[in-house]
This record gives structure tokens, sequence and C-alpha cells, in this order.
């Protein structure tokens, strides 16, 4: 009896245990997905977060962290949407068919990007191919000077979609602008990186995207101003505006070469598209590390990236969710990049901002984004400086017939 009493008083014993394991599990499951949510939902939550672990235990055990949580979302958004429409981020208008050209100069040909032809039908919408006319709202018979369009990269999955906007360099000007803190360099005081939009920029200010890694990402150079906060790397992709007003996108060992003064330079990871090839890393492999992607690097997380079309007259920018770096690569190709560069990555920092001008004429306020589900306070880049570098479009005085052939040869020079 007293062995029968012991043996259902240790059973009893490991009831109370198991219960208590499970609640624990259960409440542990409970604040992972709670945390996920707010990480989700908190645009700084994320990025403290990660920063902070990573300065205690390093980079590995976060990026290991983050690739399994985003491969677990993924996971559940494979099965999620099995039977899901693919996912569009706007509708075409009904008289929307080819995007209508723009008043050019005499014998300049008119900024109008070609539709294109979606890399996989069975997750293409009536989004896909067609360029939407982008209208500034605060003056609509404006010549148009930026489209957008938008295109499903990744046949595997129809909730991957990418948003590209095809922007006019004779329409709009495009500036850099180094963050508070990135990209870190030990060259440049604190008071001399106010990580905002210039004053007298500010009336003319249209939209602003975001820029690159940081720092301990890679370490990727950045040139502003004739400062050089982190020095050039052969390996890297480099997006740069010469002296003439020109862009360039290529490998920095073969870029540096070029004889044209640069303005400013921004390093990516290497070139997603180049000379109209992915990259052959890229094009095989759909987990490719390297792009922001350190541990597994089949990643599924929002990107963005910038690019050029074969005769540098688009300037393009892309804005996707659930991609990885290859989808990107796909999708920029597609939309017209023969150049391409990946921007930053992850849920907090990519973004496409539009503004328009405050109350009572104050000062410019973002009012919209490229897609939905981006958090941003409205006086983003505007008063409120920026931790990391980004880059913001000015409305530029049109070409004229006295300026006949400025496009050709603004933007074809130094080929």
């Amino acid at each position: 009896m007293a062995k029968k009493k012991e043996a259902d008083q240790g059973r009893s014993r490991l009831r109370v245990w198991a219960g208590r394991l499970g609640k624990l599990t259960l409440l542990g499951l409970v604040a992972i997905i709670g945390l996920w949510i707010a990480i989700h939902r908190v645009s700084w939550l994320g990025p403290a977060l990660a920063d902070g672990v990573r300065a205690v235990v390093g980079p590995g055990p976060v990026a290991w962290a983050e690739d399994v949580a985003y491969g677990i979302q993924d996971r559940v958004n494979l099965w999620r949407y099995k039977d899901a429409k693919p996912k569009a981020f706007w509708d075409v208008p009904d008289d929307v068919v080819l995007a209508p050209p723009v008043e050019a100069a005499p014998g300049e040909p008119p900024f109008s990007p070609t539709p294109f032809v979606p890399p996989y039908d069975k997750v293409a919408t009536s989004a896909d191919g067609i360029w939407v006319p982008v209208t500034d709202t605060r003056d609509p018979q404006a010549p148009i000077g930026m489209f957008k369009s938008l295109v499903h990269p990744d046949e595997r999955r129809s909730f991957a979609a990418l948003a590209v906007v095809a922007i006019d360099p004779l329409a709009f000007e495009l500036h850099l602008v180094a963050g508070t803190h990135e990209p870190h360099s030990l060259k440049v005081r604190r008071e001399d990186r106010p990580g905002m939009i210039p004053s007298d920029h500010k009336d003319a200010l249209y939209a602003a995207f975001n820029g690159g890694f940081k720092a301990t990402h890679g370490r990727y150079g950045m040139l502003l101003e004739g400062v050089e906060y982190l020095p050039p790397r052969d390996i890297a992709c480099t997006f740069a505006r010469l002296a003439d007003g020109g862009y360039r996108i290529a490998t920095w060992s073969k870029l540096k070469t070029q004889s044209a003064p640069i303005q400013f330079y921004r390093q990516t990871p290497p070139c997603l598209v180049e000379d109209g090839a992915i990259h052959q890393v890229l094009h095989y492999n759909a987990g490719a590390k390297g792009w922001g992607a350190t541990v597994a690097g089949e990643t599924i997380i929002r990107r963005s990236a910038v690019g050029l079309d074969e005769d540098r007259k688009i300037l393009f920018y892309g804005l996707g969710e659930a991609l990885t770096a290859q989808a990107l690569a796909r999708g920029m190709k597609a939309a017209g990049a023969h150049w391409a560069a990946e921007l930053d990555v992850n849920h907090s920092y990519p973004r496409f901002l539009f503004y328009e001008r405050g109350k009572d004429n104050d000062q410019p306020v973002a009012t919209s984004a490229l897609i939905p589900a981006i958090d941003y306070p409205e006086d983003q880049y505007v008063s409120r400086p920026s931790v990391r570098d980004f880059f913001y479009l000015t409305r530029a005085r049109q070409a004229t017939a006295s300026e006949g052939g400025r496009r050709s040869s603004k933007l074809a020079a130094n080929p």
C-alpha cells in the first residue's frame, strides 16, 4: 500500500509539473506571438531589440533568430494564401492601357516607361506590367514624371509582390542624406549630419525613400559632398550620381575607372542586376546569402532596390513584400532595370513616401506611402531626424526647347 501511495504521489507531482510546463510553454508562445505582432506594429521596437541583443550576444544569434522567425512566417503564409488571389497594392484604372507620354523638348523622346510582360502568369494580377501615372496632387496639370507598376516575381508565392516606381531624372532631382548615425563614420561629426532634408529643398519636396544597409552589415561605402563616410569596397554594387547629373549602377571595381567626377555614391551588396544579367549566384540559388540573410539565406522579407534602364534615362525604385533577393532581382529586371542594387531590407526600414504641403502652407508632411502597411510619422525626414541614410526627390525644372537634347546629353554622357 505504501509503495502504491508513493507511486500515486509521484504521478500526481508529475502531472502538476507537466501542467506547469505546459502553461509556461503556452505563455511563452503567446509572448513570442505578441512580441512578433508588436515588432510589426511599432516601427522602432524591432530595430531596438535587435540592436540591443546584438550588442550582448553578437550578430550571429540575432541573424539565426531572424531567419527562424521569418521562416516560420513564410511557412504560415504559404499555407494561409495557397488558394488566395495574388496580392495587389492597387487597382489599375479602366482607362489606363499604356503609360501616357510626357511633354518633352523638341527632338527629345517623351518619358514613357514601356509596359512589360509579367514573369509568371499564374501569380500575376491585372496591374502587373501596366504603368500607372503618379499625379502631383498639388498640381494635377503638371507633366507626369513618375509612374508605378506591379510585378509578382516569385511563382511559389502569390503574396510576394513588388511595387516599382519609374522616375524621370529630368522631372526630379535625387538627393542623398546621411543619417545621424548611419552609415557609421569616424570622419564626420554628429553636428555635421543632421539627418534631415535641408530647409531650402522643402518647398520642392515630392518624395523620399530609404537608403542602404547599416555599416555593421557589410561596411559598404558612401561618399557625399566630397566626404568619404566609409571607403568603397571593390565587390560592392555602387549607386552613383555623377557631377553632370547622370546616374550609374555598377560593381565598384568597374565604376571606379570611369572618368566623370562623382557627386555621391552609396554602396550595397553585390549588384542584383548588372549589364542586363541577374547576378549569377542569384540566378541559380533562391536562398543565396549576402543580400540580407546571413544564416540560411532564404529569408523572406520586405526588400527595396534602386535601378536604371539600359539607356540610363529611367530611374527605378522597387519596394516589395515577402521577397527573396532572387525574387527582387527578377522583379526589377522584369520592370526594365538593366542595372539594379539592393537597398535596405526588413520590416522597419524600406519605405517610399509622398509629401504635400501642410496646413497654412507649413512645412511638407508625408501623406501616403507607395504600398500599404508602411508605418511612418508625417514629419519623417522633414523635422524628425533619421538615424539611417535616405534619398529624397525634389521637382526639377523641365527641359525646354532651348535645351534641346538635354535628356540625351545629360544621361548618356560617359557611358
